[in-house]
């Protein structure tokens, strides 16, 4: 029996590559080298077009995929920005944050705790990273029909790219950038 889900599931693998090529073709597929088997994307995006920013992203499948548990933000996909690093974005932006909302408890309050709104935190090898939030668990659903995709969650990530893009130029308000408002 395969341990891995890309050589238990052959079919699934195909069409997730086959996906990848067809809306990101820039894209590469690879295996991280840390000994856990898990498969990753890597590329670059502008999904702001010209004058936005390159972002470089990984795209990391648990070892779940493609199912993620009820209380797993992002889905079995998970979106590293390596550059620029959303660790970097959230330094520079929390000062600014404080001088808006005053103490740190009222930024909590309005989504902002890490400085920026729909990211999360977790650990990538030995390090803390901050990860692109592309879907709430409970709008995940796996099985026959459904299920969570390194295609799909970078179609998300895209679009949380240009709003928080927006968001950093001020273009659009903190409420237009928490979710539900958009």
């Amino acid at each position: 029996m395969a341990y891995y889900w890309y050589q238990s599931d052959p079919q699934l693998y195909q069409m997730e590559v086959a996906a990848m090529q067809k809306f990101f073709p820039s894209f590469t597929i690879s295996q991280l080298q840390d000994g856990s088997g898990r498969l990753y994307w890597r590329g670059k995006v502008q999904p702001a077009g010209q004058g936005g920013m390159v972002w470089d992203l990984m795209l990391i499948y648990k070892n779940s995929h493609p199912h993620a548990g009820q209380n797993e933000y992002g889905g079995s996909v998970q979106i590293l920005p390596l550059s620029p690093r959303l660790k970097d974005i959230a330094d520079k932006m929390m000062p600014l944050i404080m001088q808006t909302y005053g103490d740190y408890d009222n930024v909590v309050q309005h989504g902002f705790g890490l400085g920026l709104p729909h990211i999360y935190r977790d650990q990538f090898g030995r390090n803390e990273e901050y990860f692109i939030c592309s879907a709430d668990p409970k709008y995940f659903k796996t099985g026959q029909n459904h299920s969570t995709s390194a295609a799909s969650a970078l179609s998300w990530a895209c679009k949380w790219i240009i709003l928080c893009e927006m968001w950093l130029n001020g273009e659009i308000s903190d409420d237009v950038a928490m979710e539900g408002n958009y």
